[in-house]
């Protein structure tokens, strides 16, 4: 007989629901965790079982382990299931307590309040601490869907470099080790891998404030700062041209539409792919930048010029988006035939991310999405626009020291200044 530990239920004051499922984890499906999610409140608490299944042995439509299954702790599927029946339990009196009480918990409060009342019986066993509470981290906090991505991506480097991490084995040493492993056996550039420990730190900050380990091995760690070379991008007169050229490839063509486009409104290619034939307001392209969503919303607000406009009005795509969006991986790959394609192939100097040293290209094997930006930000920041107006625009923080990554001060700039004392 099964019991179904997928419930809704409606309380004097509150509605919740409690759901039991085995974790996705990029492939694995043996041995993954039992998860269970409590909706409430417009609030969603994840909390891990104690439990764990193959992905087979899971009957998703009564949430629960199939019948006369064994689970990888030797449990049969009638006891492993009346465990998460007595979670079940304990979350219903939980909130017949907040009604009575009359409080809406925080998910914090809640999940203490689990902790206390399950006990050892919920927590994860030595060894596998970590990497739950990583994924917790994940889950909970107020992290935008791309930093979500990147955080993942840290977390399963983390479980390849040592799949047995513990938050006592976080030691000065092992993130020494950690990095060098990025450089040497990931092959990451030196900013790619300082990208990868500062996502490390903010996770072990904040396990460290939710009191989930007792160190922070990066109080004694340094970090270092990113390092980046002058920014490069086209001209406008560059941007009109590629606008301007004939190209017979429809492909190429349509990638030369959503680059030129991009490079008119400024935004990162992670919200340049969310819009829509909605987000055309009164002649203004209007968008909450991804990256501002959850700590600091910002609204940017960009009009449409009439090359945009004629961009647009090439594309009537069923599925409301504004243009024929591609992976990002193919936009760059496309990006650099592109600009060969047309003859921009003007020598660069770059800053090699491996080595670190300035190197000269041809500016199509640098070519790529978030150049667009760069573009918008360096060609006004050119005009004598001023970085307020800029940042409106382009989604950045007001006094955001990234805008100044994307411009820098050339030679017609320092001609300009030295004619004011002539």
């Amino acid at each position: 007989m099964y019991v179904n530990l997928s419930v809704y239920i409606q309380s004097n004051d509150m509605n919740y629901s409690i759901r039991f499922y085995p974790e996705k984890r990029g492939g694995i499906t043996e041995n993954v965790p039992i998860i269970m999610s409590i909706t409430y409140a417009s609030q969603r608490l994840f909390h891990y079982t104690g439990k764990r299944c193959n992905q087979q042995q899971w009957d998703a439509d009564k949430n629960a382990l199939k019948k006369n299954q064994v689970a990888p702790n030797g449990q049969n599927s009638t006891y492993f299931n009346a465990d998460l029946d007595k979670i079940k339990v304990t979350v219903q009196e939980l909130f017949k307590a907040y009604d009575v009480s009359g409080v809406t918990p925080s998910k914090e409060q809640l999940r203490e309040n689990l902790k206390k009342k399950l006990g050892k019986a919920s927590s994860p066993t030595e060894g596998e601490g970590f990497f739950d509470r990583f994924e917790q981290y994940i889950r909970d906090s107020r992290l935008s869907d791309g930093f979500k991505k990147h955080m993942r991506t840290t977390c399963n480097k983390l479980r390849t470099f040592n799949p047995n991490t513990r938050f006592e084995k976080l030691t000065v040493q092992y993130l020494t080790d950690f990095q060098n492993y990025l450089l040497a056996d990931c092959n990451l550039s030196k900013n790619s891998a300082i990208a990868e420990l500062r996502r490390l730190r903010s996770f072990i900050s904040y396990a460290f404030r939710h009191e989930w380990t007792t160190q922070n091995a990066f109080q004694s760690f340094r970090v270092e700062a990113e390092t980046y070379g002058d920014p490069v991008f086209i001209t406008t007169e560059e941007r009109n041209m590629l606008f301007d050229a004939t190209i017979e490839n429809e492909r190429l063509a349509r990638v030369r539409d959503i680059f030129v486009f991009q490079c008119l409104i400024g935004c990162r290619v992670g919200d340049l792919v969310k819009l829509k034939r909605k987000n055309i307001i009164n002649g203004f392209v209007e968008y909450i930048a991804g990256k501002t969503q959850d700590d600091n919303p910002r609204v940017a607000r960009v009009p449409l010029t009439p090359a945009a406009l004629t961009i647009l009005s090439r594309y009537n795509l069923p599925n409301g988006d504004l243009l024929p969006y591609i992976t990002d991986q193919r936009y760059n790959e496309y990006l650099k035939e592109l600009f060969r394609h047309v003859g921009l192939t003007r020598m660069v100097t770059v800053l090699d991310p491996k080595t670190r040293v300035s190197v000269q290209k041809p500016i199509s094997e640098v070519a790529s999405s978030h150049m667009a930006r760069r573009v918008f930000v360096g060609n006004l920041h050119r005009k004598g626009v001023k970085n307020e107006i800029i940042a409106s625009m382009s989604g950045h923080v007001e006094n955001s020291k990234a805008l100044s990554r994307y411009y820098n001060i050339n030679d017609a700039d320092k001609q300009e200044a030295l004619k004011l004392i002539e």
